[in-house]
């Protein structure tokens, strides 16, 4: 055994070092180095803006609870510009010409019974606009002018009333 050590010496006597070998093992450490250094300092930025997040909630106190919601509140407000240069502004003017496009919700309150409604209004697409969702959803009006209730009775024929509702 004495003698493979001393061979084996000799052999690596002779051959020398490997450069090559020596200098790609010296970047990878140096490459490594790097890398963990990088992540070190990169988690200990972290963690200084941590505050107490990093200790778990069951062993915060109220006040400590509320102070790390207000603080990361905080944070997340610092994170995005002001509202006003963020979102557009709309002057009164552009608020009033949008106001004139947009179509007018017609108000729905009850003016009385389809047979009065037929009375006063006469005309039937009148009369239903006129209608209250409730009595919109009990009539049915056909194309040629007649009215049908939920059972299918004829309530208005197209010239005079035929049943009560």
């Amino acid at each position: 055994m004495f003698n493979m050590n001393r061979i084996a010496r000799s052999v690596l006597r002779r051959l020398g070092q490997d450069q090559s070998l020596d200098n790609e093992r010296q970047e990878r450490l140096e490459r490594e180095i790097d890398e963990k250094s990088q992540s070190q300092a990169s988690d200990a930025k972290n963690a200084e803006g941590e505050g107490l997040s990093t200790v778990p909630e069951s062993m915060l106190t109220e006040s400590e609870k509320r102070h790390e919601h207000y603080r990361r509140r905080q944070a997340m407000a610092g994170k995005f510009p002001p509202a006003a240069e963020r979102l557009p502004i709309m002057t009164s003017e552009e608020a009033a010409e949008r106001d004139k496009k947009r179509p007018k919700p017609q108000a729905s309150e009850f003016e009385g019974p389809l047979e009065k409604l037929i009375g006063k209004y006469k005309d039937l697409d009148e009369v239903q606009r006129r209608l209250t969702l409730g009595q919109a959803m009990k009539y049915e009006f056909t194309a040629d002018g007649k009215i049908f209730d939920q059972e299918g009775n004829l309530i208005y024929d197209g010239e005079k009333l035929v049943g009560n509702s």
